[in-house]
């Protein structure tokens, strides 16, 4: 729900970075994203799209930002971080 209302708030152009720490968190992530951007997130034997996919973002990383080696050498605990980013392309319509 904070992804959605973070994107709302969001002015056309405007851009959104999430830095997730856990594979839960990335996944849940990437599917908002996922669903803003009107890609369909239905499993594919669906004969039709019932996920309501609508173009409202897109995505500026297709697969996450992850540290370097350098960068977890230096920060240990950075070993799981992922970071993902929109910007905002549309008005976002009410539901």
């Amino acid at each position: 729900k904070f992804i959605v209302e973070a994107v709302s708030s969001l002015k056309i152009d405007g851009r959104l970075a999430i830095i997730s720490f856990h594979s839960l968190e990335d996944r849940i992530v990437k599917h908002s994203f996922q669903r803003m951007a009107g890609r369909c997130i239905c499993p594919p034997r669906m004969p039709q799209c019932i996920c309501g996919a609508r173009t409202e973002v897109e995505i500026l990383t297709r697969k996450p930002i992850i540290p370097s080696e350098f960068e977890i050498a230096e920060n240990i605990r950075s070993r799981s971080a992922k970071l993902r980013a929109v910007r905002k392309v549309a008005a976002t319509q009410a539901s």
